[in-house]
């Protein structure tokens, strides 16, 4: 509320003092019809600008949500930089704007127009319109809450309104000078929000990516609810949990503004001197950002071992004809992982598309896993990882898994194991005495994979065997499974560590040779550019001089000549 009450004050104020001016000289002048069209200039200009604010807002809320991060970012900008003009502006034109106004207003007088009064006071309400209606708009981007935002800026313009016809009718009058330092400074805090907000939506918009490390947390100082929150977040713009680069946007614009305001006025401005500091800064910041990247840390070559070893976790069961035999579980089982890709078009559409490719071993026989498909993310500790299945058929005789599993069966046996009923499509007529089983061993794989480093952090594998019947003649029956068993590994407190450990030092290797050395590169140029305009020598206007002024002649040089020496007579 204060942030855009402060807005609201300067920006009308300064409208109402260039309306007011004219106002009263007209006054003076007893020129109403004047005055008439220039009311009629203030009430269009009012009228244009209310639509801006409306439509810009209306048009942010209408657009999706990155378009609406987009459009924010650039009002943002729009915003601080019609901001920054205006206190600029009005720091070196606050003394003669009194005077300007009325000579401009002469100039109108003479001429015989009264449209130009109109014109005179529509630009000024116009401008002043636009910058607030841009800046209020993005002071309401950034608020938590529209309702308090809009009745500060309306106090604020009413109070400059007041102020302004106050001054207008000769019963008030303020120190301007004084009164423009101190809500430029003030405005310069608010603006230097507005950079920061600015930053973050760019961040969320996509544009940028560097600098997005958490410098301070200030969660205990910003509590919502409170007034610090109130002044900090709704006032400021400072968020609780601030970035390096928007630290750093807002430090520069707070100095480079902020000296710029509170310059003495009487004191001329020492070009040369801050033109020498700031190319010494922009030298010292790319010498850093050198040697930051030079001493960066090496990038993890992983994040652990790219094969997990599972330990069987359900005991072999056997059933159906297998019925009292026992089943043997696997001595080593493992499941590697080679590689992941992820589907771009998938992703986008919000479909699990990537693939995975490893193998499986069982007791030496390898198994390969050409297309795990899936990518829907499982919690693995505090991971969401992407989980990743395939069906293979491990090449396992049934005698490594069931010793004595029979050959073959008769229907007493495929009744006695099916509950005393013969599976469906079997014929007695053509079963024959006996007939031979086949044995399919079938291994269901689920891997759970790292997201940053493709590390597999947890599996399960779940065999079955299964049993067909083919007799002589007629149609093979399915009998079932007949054996099953599950290997699995899951994450330790270590790999996640591990993994954990890896992040740090690819996190610490990416802004050591990426984020920090271009911020400091960033910052450099911005430093050297500035360091440009402060030094480029400023040419001194030309002196105008009058045809009729007489130029006098050169005064004749006077030659000395030497001292002749006297010859002594004596």
């Amino acid at each position: 509320m204060l942030a855009t009450f402060i807005i609201g004050l300067r920006e009308g104020l300064e409208a109402a003092l260039i309306v007011g001016i004219i106002a009263a000289f007209l006054r003076r002048q007893n020129r109403t019809d004047a005055l008439r069209w220039m009311w009629i200039g203030v009430g269009v200009a009012i009228t244009i600008c209310v639509a801006v604010a409306v439509g810009l807002e209306i048009l942010s809320q209408d657009l999706p949500q990155r378009q609406q991060e987009m459009l924010e970012t650039v009002i943002g900008v729009v915003a601080v930089a019609m901001v920054t003009y205006m206190i600029v502006w009005m720091r070196r034109h606050a003394r003669d704007l009194k005077g300007d106004l009325e000579s401009a207003a002469a100039e109108a007088m003479d001429d015989g127009s009264a449209i130009a009064f109109a014109v005179m006071a529509f630009l000024a309400v116009l401008r002043e319109g636009l910058e607030t209606s841009v800046f209020l708009v993005a002071a309401f981007n950034s608020s938590q809450n529209a309702l308090p935002s809009a009745t500060g800026a309306v106090l604020g313009i009413a109070v400059s309104v007041a102020l302004g016809y106050g001054i207008y009718r000769g019963g008030v009058r303020i120190n301007l000078s004084r009164f423009f330092t101190v809500t430029g400074a003030l405005l310069a805090l608010v603006a230097a929000g507005l950079v920061m907000t600015a930053l973050r939506t760019a961040h969320e918009a996509g544009w940028l990516d560097v600098g997005q490390q958490q410098v301070v947390d200030l969660t205990w100082l910003v509590r919502p609810g409170t007034v610090q929150a109130s002044l900090i977040t709704g006032v400021l713009g400072i968020p609780a949990k601030p970035v390096l680069i928007e630290v750093l946007g807002w430090a520069i614009y707070l100095v480079v503004v902020g000296t710029v305001v509170l310059w003495p006025a009487s004191r001329p401005f020492p070009r040369r001197a801050v033109g020498l500091v700031t190319a010494a800064l922009a030298g010292l910041s790319a010498i850093a950002a050198l040697v930051t990247f030079l001493t960066a840390p090496a990038a993890p070559d992983g994040a652990g071992t790219r094969t997990l070893d599972a330990a069987i976790t359900t005991a072999p069961q056997s059933s159906g004809i297998l019925t009292g035999l026992t089943a043997r579980a696997p001595e080593h089982v493992a499941v590697t992982l080679d590689s992941t890709t992820v589907d771009s078009t998938a992703a986008a559409t919000g479909n699990a598309g990537s693939t995975a490719t490893g193998s499986l071993t069982t007791d030496g026989v390898t198994t390969a896993l050409p297309a795990m498909t899936g990518g829907a993310t499982t919690p693995v500790g505090t991971i969401a990882a992407p989980t990743y299945h395939q069906v293979v058929v491990p090449d396992l005789p049934i005698e490594q898994i069931v010793p004595g599993a029979p050959q073959r069966v008769t229907l007493p046996q495929i009744a006695a194991a099916n509950g005393g009923r013969l599976p469906v499509g079997l014929d007695p007529r053509k079963f024959g005495d006996t007939a031979p089983v086949i044995y399919a061993v079938s291994a269901d794989v689920t891997v759970s994979v790292d997201p940053d480093f493709a590390t597999p952090l947890a599996t399960e594998v779940s065999y079955a065997v299964t049993a067909t019947v083919t007799p002589a003649s007629g149609a093979a029956a399915v009998l079932g499974k007949v054996a099953t068993f599950t290997a699995a590994h899951q994450a330790t407190a270590a790999d996640l560590a591990t993994v954990e450990d890896a992040k740090d030092q690819q996190q610490a290797h990416d802004s050591r040779t990426v984020t920090i050395p271009v911020t400091l590169l960033v910052l450099a140029a911005l430093l050297a550019v500035a360091s440009a305009i402060l030094l480029w020598p400023r040419r001194r206007p030309d002196v105008p001089v009058d045809p009729g002024t007489p130029v006098p002649e050169p005064e004749p040089a006077v030659t000395e000549r030497p001292l002749e020496k006297k010859e002594n007579t004596r």
